[in-house]
């Protein structure tokens, strides 16, 4: 038998910056809802951090709102 260590990674290290965003342009989540299309419970998830995957299109469509990169809406945090 081998004694092998395996780390698990079970945090989620990838932080959604949406609420920071919305915070600093000053608009709400209806807003982007009405303008994008994007689902309210979509981004209410995306806001509380309990969204595990991202759609594409998704992404695009707030980088397009807020005239912004990926990287601003995601960040990864090592741990």
């Amino acid at each position: 038998m081998s004694n092998l260590s395996i780390k698990v990674y079970n945090l989620i290290m990838i932080v959604n910056k949406l609420d920071d965003l919305i915070w600093q342009f000053r608009t709400t989540a209806k807003d982007i809802h009405i303008k994008t299309g994007i689902s309210e419970a979509t981004l209410s998830n995306m806001r509380s951090n309990s969204t595990t995957r991202y759609d594409a299109k998704t992404l695009d469509l707030l980088c397009k709102y807020f005239n912004c990169k990926v990287s601003d809406l995601l960040e990864f945090t090592p741990d």
